[in-house]
């Protein structure tokens, strides 16, 4: 039985790049004329390029013709060529990039290689848009795709949660982001300061721009950094693409260290999550200083090793006194050229307001900033709400975990509470999980810290514990529920931190160097990156009441 779609396939087979199938008149018309997406592939080799033409014939002896191509085109055995009526350029170059974003998800498990290159695609707009979605690409990825062993997972949502997908190089750039990438391009030996909120796309841009720049420049040589927690997800996604020898991401200690050993200069170096980088800190952990002698910092360490340096950076981002600050930051980098991506990815809106309206609301309800411009709605809308206890918070999560449970829904809060399941812990030696001591214990429930950092919202059990500062930045969530606690007050009118229940050891001040506002600014942009986490929803849990007050009242509750 045929059944109808808004679409056909033909499946090429190709021996040393030669077509050898049987085609009718009408296939032979539509490789000639139509517009098309198309999937080279061969399954033994696990090799894959995915592209968009107006005519196939004409592609493909371009292909075939190429003097230094990442992938010989002969040795593919098969090419699945996509048509329909609904096709236009748009329409194929959408589908293209769609299907990469999405094979690129799932490369940890079918360990595709892709031969293709960065085009630089900005958002494509045209209004068949949702159809393509639905009809095509929807039903392309779940029948004729999955079938012939293209794709391991049918299923488009849960693939959509992946950090791969959401930071895949191949993914289509705002205008602002594309033309980041092209002014940086143009002059990789320049300094840049791009500064850029929670929810801005910098790590697409860092994806991006690292794959562009590798593509154009076979001979230059890009020293990548990003946190510790997202180094491994990265450089699955350049090993997918064929880069991982050229293409290599560290912390920002282990790239300094292995230059110092090796004598290794770069040509530029891109830094994401600059906000993160280091100075010495003799409270901070041995492994995060050893590079760094007293009075030195990272990023003048970075500046000796490169000419061009990028920093995709959030002034509201650092959150312990290991962090340059922004003051410091400021002046280190008064020579940068500066730029700035503001639109706001992660959180949506309604029409009425947007997910800029949301963070610069988060700012200025926590004292961080004085920027008032903002839409107010954004607090009233469905996506948000204040929750009267810990067990309303918890319930949050549970309710839309049962009810999505396709989603990402964590509970979050400030290092509020000692970390006494932690299992390094002498007393804790041996212990199996179920055994260790909980951390939390309010409204008659018990919950522990996050068991791990590293990926710790892909791990089993981390939907019943509650995650660090330290386990969450970097990430999305569906939806968050986050607690805001007792480790910061009110007191004349302004939110100060309460030092005595803040339980980071590394996280505060020397104390001959102690500085209340210096702690609470710490504390309050951890309370910022927590609440800046959810795609689709937030619920607030405030310990202190007076916080909660001076809140509410800063954004129109």
């Amino acid at each position: 039985m045929i059944i109808l779609t808004s679409y056909r396939v033909i499946n090429l087979r190709l021996v040393d790049g030669r077509i050898v199938n049987q085609l009718e008149e009408y296939q032979k018309y539509v490789l000639i004329n139509n517009p098309v997406t198309y999937i080279y592939y061969n399954l033994k080799n696990r090799k894959i390029y995915v592209g968009e033409t107006n005519s196939f014939n004409s592609r493909h002896s371009q292909h075939l013709g190429e003097t230094n191509p990442k992938f010989n085109y002969q040795e593919f055995t098969n090419c699945l060529v996509i048509y329909s009526n609904l096709f236009n350029k748009s329409v194929i170059l959408d589908l293209e990039s769609l299907i990469l974003n999405y094979m690129i998800a799932e490369a940890d498990s079918t360990r595709f290689v892709f031969a293709n290159g960065n085009n630089g695609q900005t958002e494509l707009i045209y209004k068949n848009k949702e159809e393509i979605l639905t009809e095509v690409f929807y039903k392309l990825w779940t029948n004729e795709l999955h079938v012939l062993g293209l794709v391991n997972n049918p299923n488009i949502n849960e693939l959509r949660e992946s950090l791969l997908f959401k930071y895949s190089p191949f993914k289509q750039l705002s205008p602002k982001q594309k033309e980041i990438v092209d002014e940086i391009e143009k002059n990789i030996t320049k300094k840049y300061l791009v500064e850029a909120p929670a929810g801005s796309g910098k790590s697409v841009l860092f994806t991006n721009l690292a794959f562009s720049l590798a593509e154009r420049n076979p001979n230059l040589k890009i020293g990548l950094i990003t946190t510790g927690n997202l180094t491994k997800q990265f450089n699955l996604i350049f090993k997918s693409i064929g880069l991982n020898e050229r293409l290599k991401v560290k912390t920002g200690s282990q790239l300094i260290l292995d230059a110092k050993k090796n004598d290794k200069k770069f040509d530029i170096i891109i830094v994401d999550e600059a906000h993160k980088l280091k100075q010495h800190y003799r409270k901070g952990h041995p492994n995060a200083r050893r590079h760094l002698k007293e009075g030195e910092e990272e990023l003048t360490l970075l500046e000796g090793i490169t000419d061009g340096l990028v920093l995709l950076y959030d002034p509201y981002q650092g959150i312990k006194p290991q962090n340059i600050r922004p003051s410091k930051i400021r002046n280190l980098t008064k020579e940068y050229k500066k730029l700035m991506l503001v639109q706001q990815f992660r959180i949506g809106g309604n029409g009425d307001f947007s997910g800029e309206d949301f963070l610069k609301g988060i700012l200025y309800g926590l004292q961080l900033s004085d920027n008032k411009n903002f839409n107010t709605k954004v607090f009233k809308d469905d996506y948000f709400k204040i929750v009267d206890t810990f067990k309303e918070v918890i319930d949050y999560i549970n309710i839309h975990s049962h009810a999505y449970p396709k989603t990402t829904n964590r509970v979050i809060a400030g290092y509020c509470r000692e970390w006494i399941s932690n299992t390094s812990k002498k007393e804790n030696k041996g212990k199996k999980l179920e055994e260790l001591p909980y951390d939390w214990n309010i409204d008659g429930i018990n919950k522990r810290w996050n068991s791990t950092y590293e990926d710790w919202v892909k791990k089993i059990n981390s939907e019943n514990e509650i995650g660090s500062i330290h386990a969450i930045q970097g990430y999305d969530l569906n939806y968050s529920g986050v607690i805001i606690g007792n480790d910061i007050t009110v007191n004349d009118g302004r939110i100060i931190a309460v030092s005595e229940n803040y339980k980071d050891i590394g996280g505060t001040p020397l104390k001959e160097e102690f500085s209340l506002s210096e702690l609470t600014e710490y504390i309050l942009n951890i309370y910022y990156v927590l609440l800046s986490r959810g795609m689709d929803g937030c619920a607030v849990y405030f310990e202190d009441k007076n916080v909660e007050k001076i809140f509410r009242e800063r954004v129109g509750l």
